[in-house]
């Protein structure tokens, strides 16, 4: 790293507030272990975690970095000693443990892809947190086939459009639900099969009769709380909730 600045410039949250608390400072560079690679940020994406610290409501766990961020696109400019999935030029784009408001983030190297060919740096930095999500829970967890019925809760959030993406691209068929017409509407230019629109349809007797009376395969819900016992009511036998 001795071709490096030793500082860099970040994006600090001065005390809690509207976007106008953001302001620039100056930190060392982050020391890397192990396996650690640095990248060289040329985007950061927004989430909603981000906007609560920012707030003043979601202070970063023990541990991670108090800068915001947490993803990135950009190149790899520095390697741990154990470090061998990249090299030095590499493009990547990675989840963070926070650090990604800044002109340099690090990473442990398994957290990190190469950034798809084709994106812009903007548009790989805005995949991590959802797909690396979704991906996870839906296909790695529960298992979704092709074929089978996904239930998405929030069908218009990040993580709500991501699974419908990918779930069609993959074969399965999918039902979302979201708080409008509008929402809905969006939903099923993403390729949602079926768009319910919670505030005016129960979404269980939808659910059962999209399907046919058979139920959904796989729930994935970002809300909890009164739907956890409604989910049980429209999952089909051997569900994945």
């Amino acid at each position: 790293m001795s071709d490096l600045p030793a500082t860099m410039t970040v994006i600090e949250i001065r005390e809690p507030g509207g976007p106008e608390v953001l302001a620039p400072a100056t930190r060392p560079l982050p020391t890397l272990t192990s396996r650690d690679i640095l990248i060289k940020v040329a985007a950061a994406g927004v989430n909603r975690p981000d906007l609560s610290q920012r707030q003043g409501r979601y202070p970063p766990p023990a541990g991670a970095s108090d800068i915001p961020g947490l993803e990135v696109a950009g190149t790899v400019v520095a390697m741990g000693p154990e470090a061998r999935r990249f090299k030095i030029g590499d493009q990547v784009t990675a989840l963070v443990h926070g650090g990604g408001y800044a002109e340099y983030c690090k990473v442990y190297e398994t957290n990190a892809l190469p950034a798809p060919k084709g994106l812009s740096m903007i548009e790989a930095a805005a995949l991590p947190e959802t797909f690396f999500t979704v991906w996870v829970n839906v296909f790695e967890m529960a298992g979704l086939k092709p074929g089978e019925w996904l239930l998405v809760h929030g069908g218009s959030s990040g993580i709500g459009t991501t699974a419908i993406m990918l779930a069609k691209n993959f074969g399965s068929k999918v039902i979302v639900t979201a708080g409008s017409e509008d929402k809905c509407n969006a939903c099923r230019k993403l390729g949602a099969d079926v768009a319910i629109n919670y505030n005016t349809t129960d979404f269980v007797a939808a659910v059962k009769q999209a399907t046919g009376g058979q139920g959904a395969n796989v729930i994935l819900d970002m809300v909890g709380g009164p739907y956890v016992e409604r989910n049980y009511q429209c999952a089909a036998m051997d569900a994945r909730v």
